[in-house]
């Protein structure tokens, strides 16, 4: 039985590399997926992760931009209805609660961070009651 099945995931940086192999992880395991980048066209990726198994979509989105992370959550929620994990893969996250507010809306869940954001900065509003932060 897939694991993922259900679940809505949304990766930054996910149209390629580590995201990309991340978003394709999750959808062979049945996710929902949204990537967000914040250049270049996601219709490759889209298509990766649907002929993986899962839903896709895209949404063009800087991070490092407040404005650009609350369209890309407010995107997902009026997709999927919900968020469940957040993969943090890009390079800057800005110090916004979006993702964090909608996990815990939706019941719990998990942030995971690969970015190397976390690594020269600590980050308060990471640990919060019903989610997990890797």
């Amino acid at each position: 039985m897939k694991a993922f099945i259900g679940k809505v995931v949304l990766v930054t940086g996910g149209i390629s590399g580590i995201g990309r192999a991340t978003a394709l992880a999750f959808a062979q395991e049945g996710a929902s997926v949204v990537v967000g980048r914040r250049e270049g066209e996601g219709a490759e990726s889209i298509a990766l992760i649907e002929q993986a198994g899962g839903k896709g979509l895209f949404v063009q989105a800087d991070v490092s931009i407040e404005a650009d992370v609350g369209a890309m959550v407010a995107k997902n929620l009026e997709s999927f209805g919900r968020s469940d994990i957040g993969f943090n893969n890009a390079g800057v996250f800005p110090e916004s609660a979006s993702m964090t507010e909608v996990t815990l809306k939706s019941g719990g869940g998990a942030i995971v961070n690969t970015a190397s954001f976390l690594g020269i900065r600590p980050y308060s509003r990471l640990s919060v009651d019903g989610g997990i932060t890797v």
